[in-house]
């Protein structure tokens, strides 16, 4: 997946596919745990992937504990770096915002933008906001940049 010197900040939405099989692009979104596992290296999150990814298998599994318990297990035990944001990091995310991202997209646009790496998301309509040097859609991550 990807070039070996790319550097990926992972959107929630992309782990979240990995649990539930109605997902549409559940397919490519395994195929990026895969590289993930092989490259833990090659990944990055910040600190609220985990809160999002919590309220995304809550909501979406009908409240079943055990599935969130678990969920949020295999992702702890994947290692993700998992990165906080400085004061020009939020600063930067609240540029993001005022350019019509969520906070949250925001959140991880401006960790890609201070670490050189690219937001891999499934959200097509947020990379077309920040653009391809700084996003990347999973739907389109085979195409060339």
């Amino acid at each position: 997946m990807g070039r070996p010197d790319d550097l990926w900040v992972l959107d929630t939405s992309i782990a979240a596919a990995w649990f539930f099989i109605d997902e549409p692009l559940r397919a490519p979104a395994l195929e990026v745990q895969r590289d993930l596992r092989d490259r833990p290296h090659a990944y990055a999150i910040p600190h609220l992937f985990h809160s999002e990814l919590i309220h995304v298998l809550a909501r979406k599994s009908g409240g079943d504990e055990a599935f969130v318990r678990n969920g949020i297990g295999l992702v702890v035990r994947l290692g993700i770096r998992t990165l906080s944001l400085s004061h020009d990091m939020l600063t930067g995310a609240g540029s993001w915002a005022c350019r019509g991202l969520s906070g949250y997209d925001a959140t991880f646009v401006a960790l890609a933008e201070s670490i050189g790496a690219r937001w891999l998301t499934a959200d097509v309509k947020a990379t077309r906001v920040v653009g391809p040097k700084l996003a990347q859609s999973l739907e389109s991550l085979g195409e060339p940049r």
